[in-house]
């Protein structure tokens, strides 16, 4: 992440002698070998509320953004597998929504908790109704158990029924739970929901920012109207497709054709990518020859990759 101050963080005393700092300026590996796959073969816990991955994409742009601004080493990751050993030294994996930690990461395989100099600072996962039992119990525990300063749990709430957005439809306390880790529990965080302002709102610590679900938006947005909210401005990050309203109307124009040349060599999903990493820069819109040359690269991450160093984002800031 280009970042060349070293920044240190006390790790919890194992005896009464004070432990040293570790680094967080390091960036740990990622994996993909037989013992620690990259990839998830046969997973069942893909989602079927289609506001999914819109929720996820919002996050991950929104918290890059609030991240980036304070100048210290993170990293973000969504949809990867996170291999640990359990409280009774089994071997495990799963696979966070979304994972916020306070250093980077190289490469684009697994993580392994060993080799994190310290917890990860917040997982976010979004429930769906395949997923929400090992939500709310067994991945519960097991962030619990690495250490996970602050786990979130949110409701898409996909339904236009206004009753159903006060309530939440999967989550028994709302559509915005949340717990901090104390003494190696989580305790529960409070979610307020507001009637006349119709949102729903939460604090958290870990990452010094406000949570929210605006119902206002919720019926015209496909990120379900989840807001991060800017704790130096007071104003929720907007998302994407706002930030490209904000573009001049020639330069909105242009990130539209090179996504869609994009879109045409690699498919959807590198276009998608491509449109989300041009507003996470304050790099300008590159040109089409540009973008062409680009298009060289013989695979879509080779081409993302070249991307990505024109914008100056590392393989965790995607």
């Amino acid at each position: 992440m280009g970042i060349s101050e070293v920044w240190t963080v006390q790790a919890e005393p194992q005896s009464a002698a004070q432990a040293p700092s570790v680094d967080l300026s390091i960036p740990i590996p990622s994996w993909n070998t037989p013992e620690y796959p990259a990839e998830w073969p046969g997973s069942d816990e893909m989602p079927t509320v289609p506001r999914h991955v819109h929720i996820l994409n919002y996050l991950l742009t929104a918290l890059y953004h609030l991240l980036k601004q304070r100048g210290r080493p993170f990293g973000i990751e969504q949809d990867i597998g996170l291999h640990f050993v359990d409280s009774e030294g089994h071997g495990q994996r799963c696979d966070p929504d979304l994972i916020v930690m306070p250093f980077p990461n190289e490469g684009h395989g697994s993580l392994r908790r060993q080799d994190m100099p310290c917890p990860p600072d917040c997982v976010f996962e979004v429930a769906s109704p395949s997923t929400v039992h090992r939500d709310l119990g067994i991945k519960k525990e097991w962030y619990a158990w690495m250490g996970v300063r602050e786990y979130w749990v949110l409701d898409p709430v996909d339904s236009e029924d206004p009753a159903r957005f006060a309530s939440g439809i999967l989550l028994p306390d709302g559509p915005l739970m949340g717990w901090r880790l104390e003494r190696g529990r989580y305790e529960p965080l409070a979610s307020v929901w507001d009637a006349a302002a119709h949102t729903w709102a939460a604090h958290s610590a870990v990452l010094d920012c406000e949570l929210l679900f605006v119902q206002a938006l919720h019926g015209r947005e496909l990120d379900g109207g989840i807001r991060i909210v800017d704790p130096e401005t007071g104003k929720p990050i907007p998302h994407a497709r706002e930030m490209y309203g904000r573009m001049a109307e020639k330069d909105a124009e242009i990130a539209g054709m090179v996504a869609t040349l994009a879109t045409v060599r690699y498919g959807e999903a590198t276009g998608d990518e491509l449109q989300r990493m041009m507003p996470l820069s304050l790099a300008p819109v590159p040109n089409l020859r540009l973008v062409q040359a680009w298009m060289a690269a013989s695979s879509s991450e080779e081409f993302l990759d070249l991307a990505r160093q024109y914008f100056g984002l590392s393989a965790s800031e995607r």
